[in-house]
């Protein structure tokens, strides 16, 4: 018989089922908040659809309702062998030969069904430049499986291009890509086989340059296969080896771990040898809880978010419209000095007028009169200076009617419509956020029933 947690069949027990389908039931109802809000109808209207609408205009990235787990490796390191084994079906191509040489995603879903790399891009939204590296899009596959083992429906298992050294030509720069999908994915899983390929050059550059960026938080490092070393101390100068490479290439090497693993053989089997597999399974279980509780701080981080950005848009609002009261007050002075100007210069101009008219040349006995008799103590200076003073008021005119109209522009405000869709939008959000705690409780009360 098998012995400890290799005994284990690739079926789920009762508990991991309530806590596999509690824990997708709360990664789901939070995007499903993001998606269509607390409604399903045609009205329903979700976190993301508010934050992006032309009132508020933000930016807001949904949280994936599942992790993504990535599994590096030298060739023949049992990566697609694990995956098979997770989800208890061989979807992947195993063997000696170099089966993979791009980018596999393996999901769940209702139906089994296989994508291609443009179909792979649009189903990962996140993923779009990961098509701008040469050659990927040939090189990248969905396997979408029914499996309903273990916690498959909260994870997306990666695998990636087997590594080795040599003459093996990639159809596209692998350490390249895989160091970017590192920044894209929740879990780094790193296996080394024991039988030649542990310490490839090319592998060991690959976690040299994943230790070089933010993943050290990310990487758990396996040796898988330890069943193929039959004898403890050959197992054990394997791992010293292994040890040593790594030694000068990660970061946090004090504290460096590295399990042994192999998939557990048929129970009638006997095997005395230590399986650390439940520890590579842990580590997944581990990251999904850490995604549970990551999605519903960003649930209310984003809810506060769109909350204040509300209250920013129409505070601004009121200042616009306080703006524009002003620029209205100002625009009206500035045009009745217009006016005045005016005034004077049509004065100058009609003392200019009557004082040619009344002239002796034209019809000077017709003007003595009152009103003639009055202009007589401006006509000298208007008469005299005609010119620099029409030309003034002229240009007073010109000026003032150009600062009015620089002045006396009013900026768009919101309607009242629109102001009481923001308070419509707000009041949503607000019962979105109030759900973030029984979210909360829901997810553990079912911790708490799984401890008892």
């Amino acid at each position: 018989m098998v012995n400890g947690p290799a005994k284990r069949k690739s079926g789920k027990t009762q508990m991991e089922e309530i806590m596999s389908g509690a824990t997708e039931k709360v990664l789901k109802q939070i995007t499903d908040l993001y998606d269509f809000g607390l409604g399903d109808g045609p009205g329903a209207i979700g976190l993301k659809a508010i934050a992006e609408s032309p009132l508020l205009r933000m930016t807001l990235r949904k949280p994936r309702k599942k992790i993504s787990v990535m599994i590096v490796g030298n060739h023949s390191a049992g990566k697609s062998s694990f995956i098979n084994w997770y989800i208890g079906e061989s979807i992947q191509k195993t063997g000696v030969a170099i089966e993979t040489r791009g980018f596999t995603f393996v999901t769940s879903g209702k139906k089994r069904e296989t994508l291609q790399g443009d179909a792979t891009v649009r189903f990962y939204d996140h993923l779009n430049s990961f098509g701008d590296f040469n050659g990927i899009m040939a090189n990248l596959f969905t396997e979408i499986s029914t499996s309903r083992d273990k916690n498959f429906s909260c994870v997306d298992l990666i695998d990636t291009p087997g590594l080795v050294d040599g003459d093996m030509q990639y159809p596209f720069n692998v350490q390249d890509a895989i160091v970017w999908m590192a920044d894209h994915v929740d879990l780094i899983l790193i296996f080394f086989d024991p039988i030649g390929q542990a310490t490839c050059k090319r592998c060991m550059e690959v976690v040299e340059r994943l230790n070089n960026g933010p993943h050290l938080e990310k990487i758990h490092y396996f040796m898988s296969k330890a069943d193929a070393v039959d004898k403890e101390h050959d197992r054990q100068r394997v791992l010293i080896q292994i040890t040593q490479n790594l030694a000068t290439r990660i970061r946090n090497s004090h504290a460096f771990n590295l399990p042994t693993f192999y998939l557990p053989r048929d129970e009638s089997a006997d095997c005395t040898i230590p399986n650390a597999i439940e520890d590579v399974c842990k580590e997944i279980d581990k990251s999904i809880n850490m995604t549970v509780q990551k999605n519903l701080k960003q649930l209310k981080t984003d809810c506060e978010r769109i909350l204040a950005r509300a209250e920013e848009v129409k505070t601004k609002d009121r200042e616009q419209k306080a703006t524009n009261v002003q620029r209205t007050m100002q625009g009206v002075l500035l045009a009745l000095l217009t006016l005045a100007a005016a005034a004077l210069m049509g004065m100058i101009f009609t003392t200019r007028f009557i004082d040619t008219l009344c002239s002796e040349a034209l019809l000077g006995h017709l003007c003595d009169n009152g009103a003639a008799r009055a202009m007589q103590h401006v006509q000298p200076t208007v008469t005299n200076n005609f010119n620099s003073l029409f030309g003034a008021a002229a240009g007073l005119v010109l000026v003032l009617m150009i600062v009015t109209k620089l002045t006396w522009r009013v900026q768009p405000v919101l309607t009242k419509k629109q102001l009481q869709q923001i308070d419509s939008y707000a009041q949503v959000v607000k019962r979105i956020a109030e759900q973030e705690d029984n979210l909360y409780k829901d997810y553990f009360k079912t911790l708490s029933t799984m401890e008892h």
